[in-house]
């Protein structure tokens, strides 16, 4: 009687420990910047190329990290951003932003533009 319960304690207690989670679970290093471009009136702003620097100097120059078009919604995906600061604008409008990104969020920022480019 006494192997039996000293065997199914042992099977307990391994079971036990295989079944805990990891307590060295990684750390995000990166994160999602969501940029949805919108007009005067709210309607989506389609096709438009957003872009995206990692300084207002660099925006202003034309010096831009990455750029990608906005989808039938006005909506553009940047992932694996680190967390800084980064500008936005698009091409052919004069209106701009900036937003901060966090490692392991996904950050939400809607640009209403306003002023076209003349």
């Amino acid at each position: 009687m006494k192997k039996w319960f000293v065997l199914f304690s042992g099977i307990f207690l391994f079971t036990s420990i295989v079944m805990l989670p990891s307590c060295s679970s990684e750390e995000p290093i990166v994160g999602i910047l969501v940029i949805r471009i919108i007009d005067a009136e709210g309607h989506p702003v389609v096709d438009e190329k957003v872009l995206l620097a990692d300084s207002y100097e660099n925006l202003v120059a034309g010096n831009y990290i990455f750029s990608k078009w906005t989808n039938q919604n006005g909506i553009v995906l940047f992932m694996d951003l680190p967390p800084t600061y980064f500008w936005y604008d698009t091409e052919h409008w004069e209106d701009w932003g900036a937003v901060q990104t966090y490692a392991g969020i996904e950050q939400f920022v809607t640009l209403q533009v306003n002023t076209p480019q003349p």
